[in-house]
């Protein structure tokens, strides 16, 4: 967890005395596993575990992107074990609402076929998409889900974001799972919401 978001949040914590943990899902960073392997049930899980094993009550959860979905779904199916949901470029459901519309008919066949299909991002970087991802992924869609949190639901999006929209959950203002969502636009900031601006924006939410 060497990324800018987590040193910041890191120092920010310490700063204010708060106890802080961050930690890569299976597949992710410096953790076991090939990310070809698992899906959003497999990192919910993880997160699961990590909470109940080290008898974490009441946190405030903070998940970027794909750990944004991941923290929205602990938080509809846990609304009474945390505090506080902060979302960082949140990308629910994006294996079907995003990835695979975006994906040619060519590759659908060959995740259908039990294929891997990589996805060149740029000269020295590629995602990897496997079955998987997909399979493990559609009992966890949001979009599926009548469970409420009750809790405050801040989710943050940058505008200038490519990977996904800024106004890519305008539809939790309508839906009934976060009726305390603030949702909150960051101008000129990427997917990645690492610049400076928006981690003081998103940490006076802390």
């Amino acid at each position: 967890m060497n990324g800018k978001k987590s040193i910041y949040f890191n120092k920010y914590c310490r700063n204010k005395n708060y106890s802080y943990l961050c930690f890569d899902f299976r597949g992710h960073g410096k953790s076991s596993g090939t990310f070809t392997d698992y899906g959003i049930s497999d990192w919910y899980d993880d997160l699961y575990k990590l909470i109940k094993f080290l008898k974490i009550a009441n946190p405030i959860l903070v998940g970027s992107s794909m750990g944004g979905w991941v923290a929205m779904l602990f938080s509809l199916k846990n609304p009474k074990k945390i505090q506080k949901l902060i979302g960082i470029a949140p990308a629910p459901d994006f294996t079907t609402e995003l990835l695979w519309r975006e994906l040619s008919e060519k590759n659908k066949k060959l995740i259908k076929s039990n294929k891997i299909v990589r996805k060149k991002i740029s000269d020295d970087f590629y995602y990897d998409y496997s079955p998987k991802l997909f399979i493990n992924s559609k009992n966890c869609l949001i979009k599926n889900m009548n469970k409420t949190f009750k809790g405050e639901a801040i989710f943050f999006h940058g505008a200038s974001d490519h990977t996904v929209p800024y106004n890519y959950n305008n539809k939790f203002l309508k839906r009934k799972n976060f009726p305390q969502l603030l949702y909150i636009t960051i101008k000129g900031a990427d997917h990645s919401m690492s610049d400076n601006y928006s981690l003081k924006n998103i940490s006076k939410f802390i």
